[in-house]
């Protein structure tokens, strides 16, 4: 059986390491735009500090090679003949399949901001961005940056170029960082943690309102609850999150969700033999899930390769969590830590002397939510309980909580 995955990243990685693990007698292509084999993407700042890119590759060609696999670099899939089955890509090569995967993820989102397309902004989203915001930070002559956004890859963004003397801004609308890991009691914890380990202006509860350039120097309009205030640039970079992408799945007349390609619980698209999964995928498709989560990707993409070998199995869900270390700083949120209503917390630690936080949250006396700061303490415990829902009182004989 021929299998093409689109895409090289966490869910098209899985999805490969699925099919070596549960079947030999395949023929895997994997193609991507990207000039580079599979990277972790949550350390790609580390380019931006100095690492080459070698270094952040998990496996280098010789790995596809040795395993069978046909890795195509470097080549964009601009279109699908599902009733021939096979993709084209942009230079014109067919490369023919049985059963196909997309795992095409998501890019960038850029915000409508006023004069934000008359000039660079930089993202981060892949090796190639972070060797050019590398590159500008060594010859920028204010040693200054604006990021845009305040969450995770705000915060990585900072402490990188912090690294190699630049002084960032992070201007967020936000009243605290990370907005969909912590809530607010959390977030003002970590900014005040933050603070000591990083040399960052925070601009909290503030939108930029308009971008005016002059060659490479900008001044940004920025509005908060006092007012408009102008602030100068040289250097801009954007983390305001990301969106789907769509344009392979529209034009080869996929159905789509709200934001992304609509699948079944087996990962299968509208159209037969054609699977997807990751950031390909719409949320919608899996009420409860959200976009942009490696786990989800993970996981997506190895229920889809399981399906592809035959083994009817339908994705169960994924609890979000996220665990590493944000500028020196331990930080792990698990499961749903921003419920609104019916929400009891307990288990709270909060030491600002060893810069410990710690809460779990509750809804119906299950736990549904966990966040850690500055500790891993109990950490695979957590997770495993914050999996299955376990009862308050379960957490309790498990922990030892008061």
């Amino acid at each position: 059986m021929q299998v093409v995955v689109i895409g090289s990243g966490h869910a098209g990685f899985s999805a490969v390491n699925t099919f070596l693990k549960n079947e030999e007698d395949l023929e895997i292509t994997m193609i991507t735009e990207d000039p580079y084999p599979f990277y972790p993407r949550p350390i790609i700042y580390k380019i931006i500090q100095g690492e080459k890119p070698e270094n952040v590759i998990r496996y280098p060609k010789k790995w596809y090679i040795d395993h069978n696999i046909n890795l195509v670099l470097n080549k964009r899939v601009i279109g699908i003949e599902n009733k021939d089955n096979f993709v084209i890509t942009e230079d014109g090569t067919k490369l023919s399949y049985d059963k196909l995967l997309i795992t095409t993820g998501s890019k960038p989102f850029i915000p409508p901001i006023p004069g934000i397309h008359d000039g660079p902004v930089y993202c981060l989203r892949s090796i190639d961005d972070a060797l050019k915001i590398r590159k500008k930070a060594l010859n920028c002559e204010t040693k200054k940056a604006t990021i845009l956004g305040g969450g995770l890859l705000s915060v990585e963004l900072a402490k990188a170029l912090s690294e190699i003397g630049i002084a960032p801004t992070i201007i967020d609308r936000s009243p605290y960082l990370l907005r969909k890991q912590l809530d607010g009691e959390g977030g003002y914890f970590f900014n005040k943690i933050l603070d000591k380990s990083l040399d960052t202006r925070f601009l909290f509860n503030s939108t930029c309102q308009k971008i005016q350039r002059n060659g490479e120097k900008m001044t940004i309009e920025i509005k908060d609850v006092i007012g408009v205030s102008k602030y100068k640039c040289e250097f801009l970079l954007n983390a305001t999150g990301i969106q789907n992408d769509n344009s392979l799945a529209n034009k080869a007349g996929l159905t789509l969700g709200k934001y992304a390609i609509s699948v079944d619980p087996h990962m299968k698209t509208s159209m037969k033999n054609i699977y997807a999964a990751g950031d390909a995928v719409d949320i919608g498709s899996f009420p409860g899930s959200k976009f942009g989560i490696i786990p989800t990707a993970i996981d997506q993409a190895r229920i889809a390769a399981l399906n592809i070998l035959g083994k009817e199995i339908q994705y169960p869900g994924t609890v979000p969590w996220t665990t590493l270390k944000v500028a020196g700083i331990d930080l792990t949120s698990i499961g749903d830590v921003t419920m609104e209503s019916g929400v009891e917390e307990k288990g709270v630690v909060l030491d600002f002397d060893r810069g410990i936080y710690r809460k779990l949250f509750f809804k119906n006396q299950k736990l549904r939510g966990v966040i850690l700061i500055g500790t891993r303490e109990n950490l695979r415990s957590l997770k495993d309980l914050t999996m299955k829902k376990a009862s308050f009182q379960e957490v309790k004989n498990e922990l030892n909580l008061a």
